[in-house]
């Protein structure tokens, strides 16, 4: 009988719960009546007195009662001590004729001494903490320290279930939610996966209990694949985090009986969700909490992660959740973008080839498309996808809105050649890998790589930008600070974060002063010389199999390892500028709205600093321009430049100043 969180409202479904229930109590309150006037004599509760007793007669077929008594595997006494129960609260009769049966007028309630007494096939272990109607809560005693007279009460929840009431139980509320199955079809993919934990589910009874280990993918995707194996399986999905479950064994283990005894009525299964990364502290401490959860349960279960989970657990089937294919992806923006005018199959195709979306964030970006109130629909398409890919990558970087164009980029032609062509690998990396087949022949080393070489503020991050906003991608700056950690296997983590985030975008990734990490690699003296090289060369894979442009800038070219630098696709220098390019930058960095007298850029070109300076000084002597009331003026651009030179602890010499004011 399956169930959701909501209460069905009354219907046909429940009276005949209802009635089936109400047959149950007549005959369990008859056997009390006939006790009480001695019709009939208990049978004993020695061995052998249920086999001296009558079966209860079988239950209606498909009723709530039916149901839990063999889901629970009640024996018929147990099944009367339960029906017993449900009577106090559903016939107002039960206290009077309970009271009649055990000859007390203060016992006008049932026990389990008046069960034994009065109810067909007695056994004593019914009574016990371990048997079913305990174990599972199923009935509740008021004083545990007399099992035998105190006050049987019947679970509430149970109570409604037997009246054809079904809901998620009210203590698991906020720990456990509601999974649906996700919008649209699975993609053939994950369909496969889906079917491999039905499988494993069903495998369980000869194998071990029913757990499935999912990983691979992005969560949202783990959970509509996970939702879709649990409806081929008729069952509902419900998930709760590793890190809400308890850590006291005492409550660990009632919440896992609890939820066990959900799963059974509802039915349904469970989603574990472990991907959150704890603190390195926590990770010992939590994952051995949850091993212990999870020994206790025997119902169907998903242990949903981003990685693999370590050894020394339970064994249990792994199911990876693959990446969509091009195939897929581009069947996926086709159905999401359907009846959309004016995006057509070339504009779809570029969309596979830029952005590597799960199949529920294609969804979106199709959604959102035709929210839009109208414009060019191909772009709309392009702008949302680039939208759904940056989630991910916020909290990982510092992403710059590419507004820099050519123009505003003075470098040597032989540079900005290499930098076009760099462009043009991206930008053509479908029809070449793919179409023309050069990806089957070469394999590896796909990746577009380039290394930005030169002081600072010479234009390392300005080339940057210039170039995502060619290609229509996000910036994202790395800080490496971030990323480098002293634990061992703490870089690769958060690295690989970046690149897995990365690549549902193919945004360009900006390593800003990558010879931080990546300096000649030591000999291996000791481990940490081995962890180091293992950094670097987790690093140069990484970036070699990544779809979108990965940059490194250095100033110290001559401190990066060879072996290192034969793996990069485009090396580009940044000398700085001489007085020619620093004049052209002075010239570009005033915009032409502001007002001025008297600038000569070839006179500001005297300056020996390089660009980013320049734009310090520009934009600071502005400031005290607009502070004044008055045009931008050569005495504005000396305060601002000594200003900087302090900052760079250096003086202003007379020759860089001369004829200014």
């Amino acid at each position: 009988m399956a169930g959701g969180e909501e209460v069905r409202p009354m219907g046909r479904y429940e009276d005949a719960h209802q009635r089936a229930l109400a047959a149950a109590v007549r005959q369990v309150l008859d056997r009390l009546d006939a006790h009480a006037t001695g019709a009939a004599g208990p049978a004993p509760a020695e061995a052998g007195g249920e086999a001296a007793r009558p079966a209860a007669p079988a239950d209606r077929p498909g009723s709530a009662l039916e149901t839990v008594v063999s889901c629970f595997c009640l024996s018929p006494f147990e099944r009367d001590v339960l029906v017993l129960a449900a009577a106090a609260e559903t016939d107002p009769t039960t206290g009077p004729r309970c009271a009649a049966a055990c000859g007390d007028p203060a016992r006008a309630h049932p026990t389990f001494a008046l069960a034994l007494a009065a109810l067909d096939g007695p056994h004593w272990s019914a009574l016990t903490p371990v048997g079913p109607l305990r174990r599972w809560r199923l009935v509740e005693l008021a004083d545990e320290t007399a099992p035998t007279t105190s006050r049987l009460r019947v679970d509430e929840r149970i109570l409604h279930f037997l009246a054809g009431v079904p809901y998620l139980d009210a203590r698991l509320h906020g720990l456990v939610r509601r999974r649906a199955e996700g919008e649209g079809e699975l993609p053939p993919g994950h369909r496969t996966a889906a079917d491999r934990v039905t499988g494993s589910w069903g495998a369980a009874d000869l194998e071990g209990p029913p757990q499935v280990e999912l990983v691979g993918a992005d969560r949202e995707t783990r959970w509509d694949v996970a939702a879709a194996a649990a409806g081929q399986a008729g069952l509902a999905l419900y998930t709760t985090s590793a890190d809400d479950l308890p850590a006291e064994p005492a409550e660990r283990d009632a919440l896992a009986r609890l939820w066990q005894r959900e799963a059974i009525l509802l039915p349904a299964a469970l989603l574990v969700e472990t991907g959150d990364r704890p603190t390195a502290e926590r990770q010992g401490e939590r994952r051995a909490a949850l091993e212990a959860f999870l020994a206790e349960l025997a119902v169907p279960l998903i242990l949903s992660s981003d990685d693999p989970r370590p050894g020394g657990g339970a064994v249990r089937d792994r199911v990876t959740v693959g990446p969509l294919t091009p195939q897929e992806q581009l069947r996926l923006w086709t159905r999401a973008l359907d009846g959309v005018e004016g995006v057509g199959e070339r504009d779809m195709r570029d969309l596979v080839a830029q952005f590597s979306l799960p199949a529920h964030v294609i969804r979106a970006a199709g959604a959102a498309v035709r929210r839009a109130p109208g414009g060019d629909a191909g772009r709309l398409a392009w702008t949302a996808g680039l939208a759904e890919a940056r989630m991910s990558l916020d909290e990982l970087g510092r992403r710059i809105e590419p507004r820099a164009s050519w123009n505003d980029l003075v470098l040597g032609e032989r540079q900005r050649d290499v930098l076009q062509e760099a462009v043009a690998h991206v930008r053509q990396r479908a029809t070449v890998y793919q179409e023309w087949g050069f990806e089957a022949v070469l394999r590896r080393g796909l990746g577009v790589t380039a290394l930005f070489a030169g002081g600072s503020g010479t234009g390392k991050t300005l080339a940057a930008e210039v170039i995502a906003g060619e290609l229509g991608v996000d910036l994202f700056v790395i800080d490496l600070s971030q990323v480098v950690s002293k634990y061992i296997g703490e870089t690769e983590k958060n690295l690989r974060r970046v690149f897995d985030a990365a690549e549902r975008g193919g945004a360009l990734l900006l390593f800003d002063e990558a010879d931080a990490l990546f300096g000649k690699r030591s000999d291996v003296k000791d481990s940490h010389d081995r962890y180091a090289n293992l950094e670097v060369s987790y690093l140069l894979m990484r970036m070699e199999a990544y779809r979108g442009l990965a940059v490194l800038t250095t100033n110290m070219k001559q401190a990066l390892d060879p072996a290192f630098m034969r793996r990069i696709r485009f090396v580009v220098d940044f000398p700085f500028p001489g007085v020619p390019e620093r004049a052209e930058i002075w010239r570009r960095v005033v915009p032409e709205q502001t007002p001025s007298e008297g600038l000569d850029a070839d006179r500001l070109a005297q300056l020996t600093v390089a660009g980013g300076s320049i734009r310090n000084i520009a934009l600071a002597a502005a400031f005290l321009a607009a502070e004044e009331g008055t045009p931008l003026r050569m005495r504005h651009m000396l305060a601002a430049a000594r200003t900087e030179y302090l900052k760079l602890e250096r003086s202003l010499t007379p020759s860089e100043v001369r004829g200014w004011v």
